[in-house]
């Protein structure tokens, strides 16, 4: 224990009172944050690995996806996670975990650089006389601004942007339907699994990164009205409705034009075929450029919980987590916008900005794997009282699922990882760590109990 420093100190706080967002709040968090604009960009490349099959590849995507998120969801119905990801961390695994999940906290809103870089290029190929640059900065701080008046304000933005996002793709869907003229159903085409095994399984493992991300939705427990029951279902409820959009789109994709006109290209092509040109520049406008906006929000709005958390048990200065009348951490959300603007201002691509992130990002999901093991030890009585409980084996057969596929999505990305982006990566791992050691050691960090465990029915 000596290793832990001997200054270390724990604090029993009392659970703050519930939030206010309620299910449809929260449902449209979940599936804003999920369906991104890798539901335009990413079939066609799917296609050009597996043909006609690219709609079952999605479906199996979004299986591993629900596989993924599946111990999420009973931990967060569980016990209720004042800072989200970090207070999983730090309530289960412990202070050097919970140092290092403070600092990969900070990075997080650098995905924001890469929402905000992908709307201007879309906003700069509807009108050309707006430099991508400028769009993207205008956006983000557009989305800033919006945050900086309380969690109430942008829950009713994401709400209505949700809807028009599933608005438009249901759009497409039903257009497209009319328009179908390929055997797409047809297991024995000679264009249905073009690329074998192998082919299917790497275009459901390109369509997998974009089911998975409605597990954020558990950094709202803190401003949930009842955390323990809506957010679990709002995550599950997300994946019919990815059921329905993403293997709708898929379908259209692959059945309305000719393979060699699909395959790798983006789903803008199909759209132009199947729309009149006043409809499909509401379709961009509100399917591609509106799942972006809704990702960016909800990451812009959910990041700050985790940090302030970290803040509060001393891993970063306190006064980081001052807040504004709002209840709105408003210098962690300075931070997040200037923290996100450098990619812009700078002009990286935004596969250098994906780069970046998969090491470390991959290391922190590393050790929420072990958090996810050691959740019903940690909260033995909550965990049996439970409404999301399930017996103990069938959990540990739902993490072994969620950790396995993680180490395969681990693996068939590093071996495309450039070299220089592994070891700068690598450093950063380090660096957390080093830092995370050293202020434990300090008398600065007081570990809270941000994990509560909600009160007996």
């Amino acid at each position: 224990m000596a290793f832990l420093g001997k200054n270390l100190r724990m604090e029993t706080i009392p659970e703050p009172p519930k939030g206010t967002l309620r299910r449809p709040e929260l449902l449209a968090l979940s599936v804003g944050q999920v369906i991104g604009a890798g539901v335009v960009t990413l079939v066609g490349p799917a296609i050009a690995y597996t043909g006609y099959s690219a709609w079952l590849a999605y479906f199996v995507a979004i299986v591993l996806g629900l596989v993924y998120i599946l111990p999420i969801v009973f931990i967060t119905g569980t016990v209720r996670l004042g800072g989200g990801q970090y207070s999983m961390v730090s309530g289960i695994m412990g202070p050097i975990a919970a140092g290092f999940q403070a600092i990969s906290c900070l990075t997080g809103s650098f995905a924001c650089a890469l929402f905000a870089t992908s709307i201007g290029g879309y906003v700069n190929d509807l009108l050309p006389f707006i430099p991508a640059q400028i769009a993207s900065i205008t956006f983000l701080t557009l989305f800033f601004v919006i945050n900086l008046f309380g969690v109430n304000i942008m829950a009713k933005v994401q709400k209505l942007m949700t809807w028009c996002l599933l608005a438009a793709l249901m759009l497409f869907i039903v257009f497209g339907l009319f328009h179908l003229q390929n055997p797409i159903f047809d297991f024995h085409s000679g264009d249905f699994l073009t690329g074998g095994f192998k082919g299917f399984v790497s275009a459901t493992m390109l369509l997998y990164y974009s089911t998975t991300g409605h597990y954020l939705t558990m950094n709202y427990s803190r401003t949930a009205q009842n955390a323990t029951r809506d957010i679990p279902w709002a995550m599950l409820m997300a994946t019919p409705v990815l059921v329905v959009v993403y293997c709708g789109v898929a379908i259209v994709a692959t059945g309305v034009l000719p393979m060699a006109d699909t395959a790798g290209r983006s789903l803008t092509i199909v759209a132009q075929s199947i729309f009149p040109v006043p409809l499909f520049i509401l379709f961009i406008i509100f399917g591609p450029m509106f799942a972006l906006f809704t990702t960016m929000n909800g990451t812009m709005a959910g990041t700050p919980y985790m940090i302030a958390q970290s803040a509060f048990d001393g891993w970063l200065p306190k006064s980081f987590a001052d807040k504004n009348k709002h209840g709105v951490f408003w210098k962690i959300l300075v931070f997040e916008y200037l923290y996100s603007l450098i990619p812009v201002i700078f002009n990286f691509s935004t596969s250098e900005i994906s780069n970046n992130m998969l090491l470390f990002s991959s290391f922190v999901t590393c050790i929420q794997l072990f958090a996810y093991f050691r959740m019903p030890s940690k909260f033995p009585e909550a965990w049996k009282r439970s409404r999301w409980h399930v017996p103990n084996p069938v959990y540990y057969l739902c993490c072994a699922l969620c950790a396995a596929l993680n180490i395969f999505v681990l693996f068939n990305s590093f071996a495309t990882l450039n070299p220089v982006v592994a070891i700068v990566s690598g450093l950063l791992i380090v660096l957390a760590f080093v830092y995370a050691i050293i202020r434990m050691r300090s008398a600065k960090v007081v570990i809270q109990n941000s994990a509560w465990v909600p009160s007996e029915d």
